[in-house]
């Protein structure tokens, strides 16, 4: 009877989400250390980091939640495909190889799918909660709006599915790295990375890309790898001591959790601040 119980997989589901709460934790704890050391901006906003770690636990029960829901779409839509065109070998020094090709293939994908979050007016008006954040620390990492996990979890990781066939652990292995870089991204850090600045992402550039400034906008999209930003264009290569202001246009941003979680829906700049962003591109253009 108890074999047929749902308890166990609900367990197994618990416990896999405090280690990821516990491991996030441990990177915000870590970060928050090295930004009282080194930090590149003095005198933040206490408030606001509670607040975003606030929004963070919540964030991950509702992601968590969502799951079930992107991948039952996830699988379908890798089904209608045929899914696995390459069969990548998940034992011995083949598997590094595997591993290398997924993380190239989930990063390309995620810097595309992070410059359609800066084009299309709906994808902003949710991803204008992450850039919103005044005060740039690593308590940001995790200020995306839930909306956002789940569409990214039905219309971008399905295509790993369709091009490869691969061992979970592979997939898990690369989420780890994102996870890290993610959380180096939004360090408060005062680092001079010189020439090593575009090889990988580091504080710095990705500040860049948060920056309120006309001549930032639309640059440094990388959520790993700058070699994308290189590729494509969209590149901005950090002065020694370039270290911006950041926010949106106007400054708005959140004041409660409950604002934060119905960001898309009040009213504040996140409605207005990707045709104020078009407008300074515009000019820009027109000054060239």
């Amino acid at each position: 009877m108890f074999a047929s119980s749902p308890f166990p997989e609900l367990l197994h589901h618990a416990i896999l989400w405090l280690q990821a709460y516990a491991l996030v934790l441990l990177m915000m704890g870590l970060g928050a250390l090295l930004e009282r050391r080194w930090a590149a901006t003095l005198l933040q906003s206490r408030a606001a980091q509670r607040l975003n770690m606030a929004y963070a636990g919540v964030y991950l029960v509702v992601v968590e939640a969502a799951k079930p829901l992107a991948a039952a779409a996830s699988v379908a839509i890798v089904n209608a495909f045929g899914g696995g065109m390459v069969v990548l070998v998940s034992h011995g020094w083949s598997a590094v190889a595997s591993l290398v090709i997924v993380l190239l293939t989930i990063d390309l994908l995620e810097y595309g799918f992070h410059r359609l979050q800066h084009t299309w007016p709906v994808l902003w008006k949710l991803h204008s909660l992450h850039h919103s954040a005044v005060d740039f620390n690593v308590t940001v990492t995790l200020r995306h709006h839930w909306l956002e996990v789940l569409i990214k979890g039905c219309l971008l990781y399905p295509i790993v599915g369709v091009l490869f066939k691969v061992e979970p652990w592979i997939v898990g292995a690369t989420s780890i790295v994102f996870m890290i870089a993610n959380n180096i991204a939004h360090l408060n850090l005062r680092v001079d990375a010189g020439r090593y600045v575009t090889w990988v992402i580091n504080p710095q550039y990705h500040r860049l890309h948060h920056s309120i400034r006309a001549e930032h906008l639309n640059h440094n999209f990388a959520q790993l790898l700058p070699m994308w930003d290189h590729i494509f264009g969209t590149r901005w290569i950090p002065a020694k001591h370039e270290w911006p202001a950041t926010g949106l246009d106007d400054g708005t941003q959140p004041g409660s959790l409950l604002s934060a979680f119905a960001w898309p829906l009040g009213q504040h700049a996140a409605h207005d601040a990707m045709p104020a962003r078009k407008a300074v591109a515009l000019l820009d253009e027109e000054a060239k």
